[in-house]
């Protein structure tokens, strides 16, 4: 089992709809020492399953130029940063969880070398069926998303896989938690 004084920074990677979001919020539920990082994103707040802060293009940059940031990417023509305060609760030995991006993740493992990285996956038939009920991408932009698919299998990714229950994958992501990664025993 980890030792509970020992901090990790964890990135959740995954495809839009994955249920990235909702698997993070059960493990925080079930684990008091984890949290999760709160983001910061170039889009406008709404209603949704995601949890940040919506700033614009100009104070991302400012706040990019002023070391705001421990980890800053664009995707989807937007913007997302993680504060770099984030290393204040590993130091203080919580698991900090945020959700990343594939693309910058050879970046943050640079910036972060025991940056610890999981992957929510799902079938691409239980991916379609959510990314329709969330409805905010149209019939195309759903069939462009499902061709992106993502081969992890060079990454030592630990992955979760995210087709059925919502407490499975949380109980899952949990004991993987737990345990050691390979090399820190």
């Amino acid at each position: 089992m980890t030792n509970q004084n020992t901090g990790q920074l964890v990135c959740v990677l995954g495809p839009s709809g994955a249920g990235k979001d909702a698997v993070m919020r059960g493990v925080v539920a079930a684990m008091p020492q984890v949290h999760l990082a709160r983001r910061l994103i170039t889009r406008p707040a709404h209603n949704d399953s995601e949890d940040y802060d919506s700033v614009t293009e100009t104070d991302f940059a400012a706040l990019r130029q002023a070391g705001h940031f421990l980890f800053h990417w664009q995707a989807h023509g937007l913007f997302y940063g993680v504060p770099a305060s984030v290393l204040s609760r590993v130091r203080s030995g919580a698991t900090v969880l945020f959700s990343g991006s594939r693309a910058a993740l050879p970046t943050m493992q640079q910036i972060y070398p025991d940056l610890r990285f999981f992957v929510i996956s799902v079938s691409p038939d239980v991916l379609a069926e959510r990314l329709h009920k969330r409805g905010r991408e149209t019939a195309s932009e759903i069939a462009k998303r499902l061709h992106r698919q993502v081969d992890f299998t060079n990454q030592t990714a630990e992955i979760i896989n995210n087709d059925g229950a919502l407490t499975n994958s949380v109980t899952n992501f949990v004991n993987a938690l737990q345990r050691p990664e390979e090399g820190d025993e």
